[in-house]
């Protein structure tokens, strides 16, 4: 009895406690169905806010402790940075060029036109001719040694050209830039940032030869290339040229104005609404003729004297004379000035130029004797020009460029007084609207 006793005693020992257990997990239970969620949504919620950052993290190793997770997130924000900022190495090469091609020069003040002696032209002046260097076509990422040449950003500021210009009071000018393989687009961005900078002080031409230092080369792209350049930027350039269409020694052929290449680049010119600026060659008038006839609605200029000092020419203006009066389509500019000798290249020095034109009366003499009356029997087609800014370094030098124009100031003072504004500037402007007076 009183072992029966004793197990009756210890089941019901069992129960009580079984009892009480059930009446702690129970409340137990019910406490985990409110805090507990709640920890878990803000869990998830700082997991969802910082997935982002993971994309561009390596994977933290599951030996990694939370610490040290929270560690990397918060760097994360400079690793983007870090990783937006690194370039490559082409793009640091055209980042320093670019800077370069716009360095800031030592100017000088500019001379002022209305100082000048009596009987000097001191209006507005227009350059229709000047060419501008090109960049480094070479591999990017060399130091700047490496590269070949007066190239822009690497030897070279396109604020040298700005400043010749300033020094010499001329406006404005209608300028060529080199466009060519392998380095077209970085070509027209130079383009694109120069006229930013200076809006409306350079009428920018596109100049593509293709190879034309190679006798399988050409002095231009053919058209399907050129649409494709002119594209890059629509309605950036205003002309096409200027093309060199006289043979290249030891380099490209002539390339006559109405050749198979030419005849379908001038659809490419007339879509884009272009000037075309050509320098002839030798026995090429007839051809220069046929393409004005075939092709009114679109504006040449032209210069250089393969139609006048040629082994076929009479020496003088008469065939230049006689393709300006047959076609109200086409313009002439002026660059013999100054005795028709040939100085701005690197056979002299820019000592050998300035003193050239200590002889100024004698110059003159015969810069009117051959020019004053081509110039004024058609007033309405011939433009001042200049042709400089690639045949010597020394051509864009504030110095040499006040000489030069002083020198045409004094020419242009010589001519009828109805022709000289329009010599000087008003021709060349009447083409671009845009242009600076």
């Amino acid at each position: 009895m009183l072992l029966i006793l004793v197990v009756l005693l210890l089941v019901v020992s069992c129960e009580v406690d079984k009892s009480d257990v059930d009446v702690e997990i129970e409340p137990m239970q019910k406490r985990s169905d409110s805090p507990l969620p709640k920890i878990e949504d803000n869990i998830q919620n700082n997991i969802k806010k910082n997935e982002y950052a993971g994309q561009n993290v390596k994977q933290v190793k599951e030996t990694v402790s939370p610490k040290k997770e929270i560690a990397v997130t918060k760097e994360l924000p400079v690793t983007e940075n870090v990783q937006e900022k690194e370039l490559s190495v082409a793009e640091k090469h055209w980042k320093r060029v670019f800077d370069k091609a716009f360095a800031e020069v030592d100017c000088p003040k500019p001379r002022d036109p209305m100082t000048l002696p009596d009987g000097y032209y001191r209006g507005p002046m227009f350059d229709a001719h000047i060419h501008m260097q090109s960049l480094p076509d070479g591999e990017p990422g060399f130091e700047d040694s490496y590269y070949t040449g007066s190239n822009i950003g690497i030897k070279r500021s396109l604020n040298e050209w700005v400043c010749m210009l300033d020094a010499e009071n001329t406006s404005g000018a209608l300028v060529f830039f080199a466009v060519w393989e392998p380095i077209v687009n970085e070509s027209v961005e130079l383009v694109k940032l120069a006229m930013g900078k200076y809006p409306g002080r350079f009428i920018p031409f596109i100049m593509p030869p293709e190879n034309d230092g190679s006798p399988g080369g050409s002095s231009t792209v053919d058209a399907k290339k050129l649409d494709v350049m002119l594209n890059v930027h629509p309605g950036l350039f205003r002309g096409y040229g200027e093309i060199g269409l006289y043979g290249h020694p030891g380099g490209a052929p002539p390339l006559p104005p109405d050749s198979a290449r030419l005849q379908e680049i001038y659809p490419v010119i007339r879509k884009h609404k272009l000037v075309v600026y050509f320098h002839l060659g030798e026995g090429q008038k007839e051809a220069f003729e046929k393409t004005l006839s075939a092709n009114p609605d679109i504006t040449f200029i032209f210069h250089g004297d393969q139609l006048v000092d040629c082994g076929t020419c009479d020496k003088t203006l008469n065939d230049v004379a006689d393709i300006l009066e047959k076609h109200p389509n086409v313009y002439y500019g002026v660059d013999e000035l100054y005795g028709d000798v040939l100085l701005l290249n690197e056979e002299h020095t820019k000592k050998e130029f300035i003193a050239y034109f200590k002889n100024k009366e004698t110059l003159l003499k015969e810069d009117l004797e051959t020019w004053k009356e081509f110039i004024e029997k058609h007033p309405n087609q011939v433009l001042w020009d200049t042709d400089r800014g690639v045949g010597s370094v020394w051509s864009t030098d504030p110095e040499v460029a006040v000489v030069l124009n002083d020198y045409s100031r004094a020419f242009i003072g010589r001519l009828d007084k109805d022709v000289q504004e329009k010599f000087a500037y008003k021709n060349a402007q009447g083409l671009f609207a845009e242009a600076k007076k």
